[in-house]
């Protein structure tokens, strides 16, 4: 179909409104896709209006309504980074919306030829992409899911290919010997196919998103449900050791009594340290007054002991923390499991440096340890349990790597409001 330029007063205004409707369902999307805007939200609203006031400058009066969807691309900056996912998804939409352009001009060329005022058709093509752009937004979710690099190059490769396809059945079909409408019709028919491929990419994105969302949660319950049974187990072990001990005490008195009046110093001797040795097996190395933080930091400063870790811990909290005792157990238990095997790696005497405090409600967690890595890795399942419970606490998890120590940072808000109903 051939444009000229705007015919009446009124297709310029009902063009700018009609892009702009465009643009404000294009940010819809994205947001529902990438995440919402952190920062620079008015400096959004003001970039896609100047970008459709852009468009309308363009020499081809009617013609602008077509680069919308390819304008609002300069609007990925603004989101949340996710390279990956924005590049995805681009492509997918552009393919999408290039394919039912075609498809729309296949059925105008199907039509009688005629004098018709040019915004019906560009009205037409407006709803119709509507309708695209709601379809596309009711199969997305915004998901922190990373898929594998292959699974994401897979669904990648359909809209390019796709896309590619398209341009070469345009350079087919000039030199084509089918006439119309023969030519029209098979044309409309492989873009619709090309269409459907690539909305279809959009919901397998998602379902896949939703099974890999499941299996992590899978393994961060199994995670969490392993390294509880192995505190348990360590607990269990401390208190029969401990109940052994008082148990046999009136039998170390007496032994202890008889080597004394027999003069036997050396045994004496041998006896109190073996005595001794047991005992400090089930040494209180903290005594903080909450019975989950206390039972959980003696197990691992325990550990430290026996591998060479030195560690003060700083704790000044209530005894009624209202924090529930998995939580506990997740947070504190993956942060110092991760800096014991951090220490692990440094020659030397490494040493852990443990700050927990409490004020009005907010809990605040700082540790450093050794590291050899020089910027902090990926988090793996312990610290994504980690960044779960900081998440369910409205909280905020800090890591950095700063001159061979690996620094972490976490606030939790709101425990006494909120942990009666999360337990």
């Amino acid at each position: 179909m051939t444009f000229q330029p705007y015919i009446t007063a009124y297709d310029l205004p009902l063009n700018l409104f009609l892009c702009a409707i465009d643009m404000c369902i294009l940010t819809e999307l994205m947001q529902r896709m990438y995440g919402p805007v952190q920062h620079f939200k008015k400096a959004v609203i003001c970039t896609a209006a100047l970008l459709i006031l852009a468009l309308m400058l363009l020499p081809s009066s009617y013609e602008n309504s077509f680069f919308t969807v390819p304008a609002s691309f300069l609007l990925l900056g603004f989101y949340p980074k996710n390279g990956r996912k924005k590049l995805l998804f681009s492509c997918c939409l552009f393919t999408v919306c290039n394919s039912y352009l075609l498809i729309l001009n296949d059925i105008t060329n199907l039509l009688p030829r005629g004098r018709v005022w040019v915004m019906w058709y560009l009205i037409g093509y407006h709803m119709g992409l509507w309708a695209v752009l709601f379809l596309c937004l009711r199969l997305c979710r915004e998901t922190d899911t990373d898929l594998p690099l292959s699974l994401w190059c897979s669904f990648l490769l359909i809209p390019v290919l796709t896309l590619g396809c398209s341009f070469i059945l345009v350079l087919v079909f000039e030199s084509s010997p089918l006439s119309q409408p023969s030519l029209s019709i098979l044309h409309m028919i492989l873009q619709t196919t090309f269409f459907l491929i690539n909305v279809l990419v959009f919901d397998l994105f998602r379902r896949f998103c939703i099974y890999a969302a499941d299996q992590r949660e899978k393994d961060l319950l199994e995670q969490q449900v392993e390294y509880q049974q192995s505190y348990y187990r360590g607990l269990s072990q401390a208190a029969e050791q401990t109940r052994q001990i008082r148990h046999d005490l009136k039998n170390h008195l007496q032994t202890i009594s008889l080597l004394y009046e027999g003069g036997k110093q050396n045994e004496l001797a041998e006896y109190l340290r073996d005595t001794w040795d047991a005992l400090r097996q089930t040494e209180q190395f903290v005594m903080t007054g909450n019975p989950s933080l206390d039972a959980l930091l003696n197990l691992k400063l325990g550990e430290m002991k026996r591998s060479g870790i030195r560690c003060t811990p700083e704790i000044a909290i209530p005894r009624e923390l209202g924090l529930p005792f998995s939580d506990t157990v997740t947070l504190v238990g993956n942060l110092l499991d991760n800096a014991i095997h951090s220490c692990q790696k440094i020659s030397g005497d490494p040493a852990i440096r443990l700050q927990i405090s409490y004020q009005e409600g907010t809990l605040l967690l700082c540790m450093e340890n050794p590291c050899v890595e020089t910027e902090a890795a990926p988090y793996g399942i312990g610290m994504k349990n980690v960044e779960k419970i900081v998440r369910k606490y409205d909280g905020i998890l800090r890591t950095e790597c700063d001159g061979g120590m690996y620094c972490t940072n976490a606030v939790l808000y709101g425990l006494h409001e909120k942990a009666d109903c999360r337990k």
